[in-house]
Formats: C-alpha cells, structure tokens, sequence
C-alpha cells in the first residue's frame, strides 16, 4: 500500500509539472503571440500611413502646391519600407507626374526641348539642366545625380503624355520604364568603356591614352 501510494504521489507530482510546464507554454505562446501580433500591426500602420500620406502628395502635386519638405518626408519614409530602388523608382514616378501634369506639366517651343524654349508651372528655362534644378527644389536631392532622367521622361511626356499618364498609376509598367532610365543614366556616367590594355601594342594603347584620356 505504501508503495502504492509512493507511485500516486509520483504521478500526481508528473501531472502537476505537466501541468506546469503546458501553463508556462501558454505564456510563453501568448506573449510571443502579442509580439506577433504588434510587429503585424505596426507593419499595417507603417503602410497606413504611407498610404494616407500618399493621398495627400497625389493631391498636392494635383494642386501644384507640392513642397520639398513634404516630397522629402514621404520619399524617406517610402525608402525606409521598400529599399532604395523602389524609392528611386518613386522619386521618378513623383517627377513625371509633375512634369506631365494636365494643367501645368511642361510644354516646349521649340521642336527639339534640348534647344531650349521649356516652360513648367508657368515659367521658362532655358534647358534641361535649369529645369532638373527646379525639379530638385520641389522633390528633394536627386538620387540619380544626373540630369539624364529628365531628357528621358521628357521625351515620354512629348511622346505620348496620355499614356504616361497611365504608367505613372501601373507599378510594374512604371517600374519597367524606371528600369530602363536606370541603365541610360549609368550609361551616361560610363560612356566609354575601359578597354583591356593588354588588347593593344604599347604605339596603340599610348594612342588611346591620349585620345580617351584613360589607362
């Protein structure tokens, strides 16, 4: 009988560490849920918030009142949730807006914009570059550092602004043409690939040396 009680006790001993340990599990389940459950909801509010700041630079920028500081809040927090790429495609997608807008997107007078004769928001410059700076003051730095994207929205916007238009509110379409200005803007700082000196006789590669000025 001893014994037997003995081996009661025992499993009654099992039971309550059973029971426990299930009960500590629970906690530590729900405190791990709880944390599940606040990274889901500040990652919803992150993206809430973007969103709704969003709306307002669509606005704004459908108002022509847009400013750099408002520009600059929404591309940072843009670049903190989705990477550089995406906020340099943003950046773009922001200044064909701007540049293609119904009421006060650019016009040239001349056949070729790279002549001169530009006029955006009422006010005329006398080349792209002008143009590009003004830009920057109303969207920020430029994270391309070149003025080779502006010729190239410009030539979609004179192209064919309705159908611009309609890029700037398709994500893949509009990632697809940022792509694109992507590697014209790195082609236009690397014009002139680096030859393999080995390639040329000493007579050749000095020749290259002085026409390129590379080596």
């Amino acid at each position: 009988m001893a014994n037997q009680t003995y081996a009661e006790q025992l499993k009654q001993q099992a039971r309550e560490m059973a029971a426990e340990a299930a009960k500590a599990q629970k906690a530590a389940d729900d405190a791990q849920k709880a944390i599940d459950d606040a990274k889901v909801f500040a990652s919803k509010s992150s993206l809430n918030a973007l969103h709704t700041i969003q709306d307002a630079i669509r606005i704004w920028i459908k108002q022509g009142t847009l400013t750099r500081r408002q520009s600059e809040v929404y591309l940072n927090r843009y670049l903190e949730l989705y990477g550089l790429e995406k906020a340099q495609n943003e950046y773009l997608r922001l200044a064909a807006n701007l540049l293609n807008h119904p009421h006060y997107g650019v016009e040239t007078t001349t056949s070729r914009f790279s002549n001169g004769g530009l006029i955006w928001k009422g006010q005329n410059y006398k080349n792209t570059q002008a143009l590009y700076e003004r830009i920057q003051e109303v969207l920020g730095p430029d994270p391309f550092d070149s003025v080779e994207w502006v010729n190239e929205i410009l030539e979609l916007v004179f192209e064919d602004s309705t159908k611009l238009a309609a890029d700037t509110f398709l994500p893949d379409r509009f990632a697809s043409i940022a792509n694109l200005i992507r590697r014209i803007v790195q082609e236009a700082k690397n014009p002139i690939s680096i030859p393999d000196i080995s390639q040329f006789t000493a007579e050749d590669a000095a020749f290259l040396s002085a026409f390129l000025g590379m080596f």
